[in-house]
């Protein structure tokens, strides 16, 4: 717009409002003056006529100002956006590049003709990043860029516009704030009572010294802090870009400190918990405790690693260490007889298809609540069990000491207490409706821990290194000096738990394991009636037989599978299991079997491999050398393929360890 003068338009409106004030001047005048009135209608005819130019040379100036306006915004709507520093792309309908600027030209495409491609062509990954969130994050050359996408719909048809924003610096601070989080490692050797109590002091000093170094070599170089809170305890706080790069390494120190050795034949263990991915400091060391807590509780010589999305272990493949102290057994028996006697009621129970250990276990406890004068019932569904002959007997011997679960439920009150046996987990308890219902719970298990652990104990007798609950459970009676001598019966169902998970004192078998058992004979269990409840029928035993002879191997694994559910198929299943790992070359067997609308397996090993590891991996659990699994809606063979992939990525996963060692 041309710029003008304003004296122009103001002389035209001033000239037009003088003429106005004469006209009213000469009309109030009481004389009249023909030559002045002219004279007014002159000048205002002459300033009306000159106002009305100027607004027609405004309203000329105005249109022409307009029109060159939209010139100079087309010219530069057509070549502003193709010289922004922003990246943009134009996609047609089918997601084919029609245009793009010369920021995406040089920064994206790195100079190649993107013209005509698809978007998936160029970058795979951001089509369905864009239909699942609001936008998507590519890296190119070194550079992130977070990619918006609109959409425009016109009468030509459909078009979609990418913006590409550079987030490279925010990206960057992003990674370095998660880098220097504080990773909280608290570590603790698992048998250092037991293996420093007959050490020399010179020998004590040197296997610290040799500890200490461990530690400095394998930490060299993470900026970390390392700290000893007690003779067995230490404190780890490391960054997490260190942490990540142990992780990766699956805790490589956990093998290296088993070659430090005491007095020629005892190596040290470690158990490690450590927190992290938590909102503050104090939080991974609440983390950190947790998984400590978890890797003890499943057996120690392991990792255990907790975040706000769960856990995850590493290791875990040594045999358990004994332990050959006491004390812990006879600070729970004072603490149990506490609980016991400021209780109404006693309630005992054990896992679903209750086997030998936990009903022996749960018969064992029942005596130390009667020797106590305290009233209790025994939890348990006599119609889905696996002790048959010990849960017969005792309804004929005792039948006022068992309770329906639905009984149990309904008449459970918050001064009673709720004993549970020989399972740690919350899926596979008896009756959860009683545990739910219970205000104060106490735990004796042997298992090693589960994720989905029974939390809210009042007290917890929990010993990975014992065979058997019904070990833990002699061993309570021994402290506990009860008033009366433990009966033959009870003393036979104790025995008969112990025999079976050690499978007639081969497997996990501790000196207190045989010192329990010494025990029991010295109260009246008879060996030849405590070998009549693992009695089979000839059909039972035939079945076994078919299933062993059926296996199959796949590397060092005994694999059967049973196609049709028959009668005490469980039963079977663990039996043929154990049969197979006396085949030459076998380190574990599973047996795979059908029952309802399950598919289960029961795994054993001798040692050499962790199948608690595998069937966690399978979402079942158990213990080192016994566990199983069970799968709802799942068949046999879909079953066997799953195992098979899971041992086959266990192996490959041992394989590369050993390559990198």
């Amino acid at each position: 717009m041309r710029k003008k003068c304003l004296w122009r338009p103001l002389a035209a409106i001033s000239l037009l409002a003088l003429s106005a004030l004469t006209a009213l001047l000469l009309a109030a005048s009481p004389q009249t003056h023909p030559v002045g009135v002219k004279i007014a209608a002159a000048m205002f005819l002459l300033g009306a006529a000159w106002c009305g130019f100027e607004i027609y040379l405004w309203r000329n100036n105005t249109l022409r100002y307009l029109a060159s306006m939209n010139e100079n915004l087309e010219a530069t709507g057509q070549s502003v956006p193709q010289h922004i520093q922003l990246p943009v792309a134009i996609l047609n309908k089918d997601m084919q590049v029609v245009w793009y600027n010369n920021s995406f030209e040089s920064r994206i495409a790195c100079g190649v003709d993107f013209f005509g491609q698809e978007l998936s062509e160029i970058l795979p990954t951001v089509p369905r990043q864009l239909a699942e969130h609001d936008g998507a994050d590519v890296t190119i050359d070194d550079r992130t860029y977070h990619i918006t996408m609109s959409d425009y719909i016109r009468t030509g048809g459909e078009t979609h516009m990418l913006c590409f924003q550079d987030i490279t610096n925010f990206t960057d601070l992003r990674r370095h704030f998660w880098d220097t989080r504080i990773c909280v490692m608290l570590v603790v050797i698992d048998n250092y009572e037991d293996v420093m109590s007959a050490a020399k002091q010179s020998e004590r000093a040197a296997v610290l010294a040799s500890l200490e170094a461990l530690f400095d070599n394998e930490l060299e170089g993470t900026d970390c802090i390392c700290s000893r809170l007690d003779e067995d305890r230490f404190l780890i706080l490391v960054e997490a870009q260190y942490y990540a790069l142990i992780e990766h390494a699956k805790f490589p120190i956990l093998d290296k400190v088993r070659k430090i050795v005491v007095g020629g034949k005892n190596p040290l263990t470690l158990s490690i918990g450590v927190g992290r991915g938590g909102a503050s400091l104090a939080q991974n060391e609440v983390y950190a405790q947790q998984s400590l807590d978890m890797a003890l509780g499943r057996g120690g010589d392991q990792a255990a690693v907790k975040t706000k999305s769960g856990y995850s272990f590493y290791g875990g493949v040594s045999k358990g260490v004994e332990k050959k102290s006491k004390t812990r057994h006879r600070a729970v028996a004072r603490a149990m007889r506490e609980l016991l006697e400021s209780s109404e009621r006693v309630f005992i129970m054990g896992h679903r298809q209750s086997d030998l250990d936990a009903v022996g276990a749960a018969i064992g406890t029942a005596f130390i609540a009667e020797s106590l004068g305290k009233p209790f019932r025994i939890v348990l569904n006599p119609k889905a069990t696996l002790a048959t002959p010990l849960v017969d007997r005792l309804l004929t011997t005792h039948p006022d000491w068992l309770i329906s679960p639905e009984n149990a439920a309904a008449s459970i009150q918050p001064d009673d207490l709720l004993i549970v046996v020989d399972t740690f987990s919350k899926d596979i308890l008896e009756a959860p409706a009683v545990y739910q219902a219970a205000s104060h719970v106490m735990v004796i298990d042997h298992h090693r821990k589960m994720v989905n652990y029974l939390d809210n104990t009042t007290l917890l007798f929990h010993d990975p290194y014992a065979s058997s609950a019904s070990e833990l459970v002699t061993g309570l009676i021994q402290f506990l000096e009860c008033r009366e001598d433990l009966p033959q019966f009870c003393a036979e169902a104790l025995l008969a738990g112990i025999m079976l998970d050690t499978k007639n004192f081969v497997m996990q078998t501790g000196v207190q394991t045989f010192e329990a058992a010494a025990y029991l004979r010295t109260q009246g269990a008879d060996p030849v009636a405590v070998k009549a409840m693992f009695a089979a029928s000839i059909s039972a035993c035939r079945q076994k037989s078919i299933l062993i002879g059926d296996a199959e191997l796949h590397g060092r694994f005994a694999i059967a599978v049973a196609r049709e559910a028959i009668p005490d198929i469980q039963i079977i299943a663990a039996q043929a299991a154990d049969d197979l790992l006396g085949i030459e070359g076998v380190d574990a067997s599973f047996v795979i079997f059908p029952r309802d609308t399950l598919a289960c397996v029961s795994a054993r090993s001798l040692g050499k491999m962790n199948v608690q590891v595998v069937m966690e991996m399978l979402g079942g659990g158990g213990h080192q050398t016994m566990a199983a699994a069970q799968i709802k809606n799942c068949s046999v063979n879909s079953l066997r393929i799953h195992l098979i992939e899971t041992l086959d990525t266990l192996e490959t996963a041992d394989s590369a360890d050993s390559d990198e060692i």
